[in-house]
């Protein structure tokens, strides 16, 4: 603990605000995600949350690119301010709707679409922003801490959510979930001005640059197939670590308190792994096999969630999955920074996201349609069949060997070197 605590003091002022201004957006939003979660869940059943999940997705697969152009022409940190104010007026409503004690799917959805465009301002920057605030070669060691810090606020907040709903209801974990959002949006306005600020994209009018980044994902063809293998895989996972794990236990008879439990352990497991076990993992197996050795983990342990009827044993095997994707996190991550043009990064992170978010938005209608014909035990194991299946697909990614075995001089600015044809620049 000692070392870790000379390690984040090491860092850069502006880093060290980034750092806990996330972890405690990441810890209200894990205590409203949860909330949210239990009372459409309670309120609503299955089916009010497969509508919600797939309106979010659809949301946000079109406000993340839209919007992603600003990241790449103003400060980032500035963006940063705006998304986490942003968030503190969702959490705000959703405080006031919590307190009138009426369930309206509708308006919840309404709470989430402010969230949204709260989130594609804010996730695109903070994404593409390290870069600035490091030198490169402590770019690795900045991934390592931020992902740590993101871990510590998954960790702690599904526990507060889960105890929050237990003894006091949704409207205090909303109130609560409010408070949290409140002091990191304070932390995000005092993010200094980056030591090392990226170029700015050359201005050639909104939709011209929007179309500039969407070209260079598509352009590049390692990023382009790696991106899209990544969110097939996320259609089978997402749904047994979110939408069905409150149907799940519910099943077994377990309170709201496992919920967070459950949640809470995933996120230790990535703790875990951020903390040095997946470095020593991928040192000792090497990068690729690494990725393949946590798919195997991962995919395992969930198809395992729809067999355990042992409270405990969900927690062990929630940890491993967090573990697995410490792991398939931590590889390469730091090389597709680097190989982005500054000038594109958030444009192309934004463009990783808005397929992430159609991989959300297809994971609760796959969800949906399979608990019409099997019990959700049975899903988890047809989820982990197609998580597993999914997976292997990246022995297909174009380069993906070469491009890991690259060290991090080799790697800069990599994608417009091999596919300069990808990066257009208006004039």
């Amino acid at each position: 603990m000692r070392q870790l605590r000379a390690r984040i003091h090491a860092c850069a002022p502006a880093l060290r605000l980034l750092m806990l201004s996330e972890m405690l957006s990441l810890l209200a939003a894990a205590v409203g995600q949860i909330t949210i979660a239990w009372w459409i869940a309670r309120d609503g059943g299955a089916l009010d949350l497969s509508r919600y999940g797939v309106w979010m997705a659809l949301c946000s697969l079109l406000a993340m690119p839209m919007l992603s152009p600003l990241g790449d022409r103003y400060e980032k940190r500035l963006l940063i301010g705006l998304g986490q104010s942003g968030l503190l007026l969702d959490a705000l409503a959703l405080a006031l709707l919590a307190s009138s004690g009426i369930y309206s799917l509708p308006l919840l959805c309404a709470c989430g679409g402010l969230a949204l465009l709260a989130q594609a301002l804010l996730l695109p920057a903070q994404a593409s922003i390290l870069p600035e605030l490091v030198a490169t070669a402590q770019l690795p060691e900045a991934i390592r801490l931020r992902r740590g810090a993101q871990a510590l606020g998954g960790l702690l907040g599904p526990g507060l959510g889960g105890a929050a709903l237990a003894l006091g209801g949704i409207a205090t974990a909303m109130l609560l979930n409010l408070l949290m959002f409140g002091v990191a949006t304070v932390v995000a306005w005092r993010i200094v001005a980056p030591p090392f600020p990226a170029q700015r994209a050359v201005g050639a009018g909104w939709f011209a640059d929007l179309a500039a980044g969407l070209r260079a994902k598509w352009g590049v063809p390692l990023d382009r197939w790696w991106t899209l293998v990544g969110a097939l895989m996320m259609v089978f996972l997402l749904p047994a670590t979110g939408l069905l794990l409150p149907l799940r236990l519910q099943s077994l008879g377990l309170s709201a308190l496992w919920f967070g439990a459950c949640a809470a352990a995933l996120s230790l497991g990535l703790l875990v792994g951020v903390a040095g076990v997946a470095d020593a993992l991928i040192a000792r197996l090497g990068r690729l096999r690494a990725i393949f050795a946590a798919v195997g983990a991962c995919g395992g342990a969930a198809g395992a969630i729809g067999l355990c009827d042992w409270a405990p044993g969900l927690l062990l095997l929630f940890a491993l999955i967090g573990l697995s994707m410490s792991v398939t996190q931590l590889v390469g991550q730091t090389h597709r920074l680097l190989a982005m043009p500054e000038d594109f990064r958030a444009r192309m992170t934004a463009g990783q996201m808005a397929l992430a978010q159609l991989a959300a938005a297809a994971a609760p209608a796959l969800a949906g349609v399979l608990l019409l014909h099997w019990p959700v035990a049975q899903v988890y194991l047809l989820l982990a069949a197609g998580f597993l299946l999914s997976g292997a697909l990246l022995l297909a990614v174009p380069e993906l060997p070469r491009f890991l075995s690259l060290d991090h001089a080799e790697v800069r600015n990599w994608y417009e070197r091999q596919h300069p044809e990808a990066f257009a620049r208006g004039r």
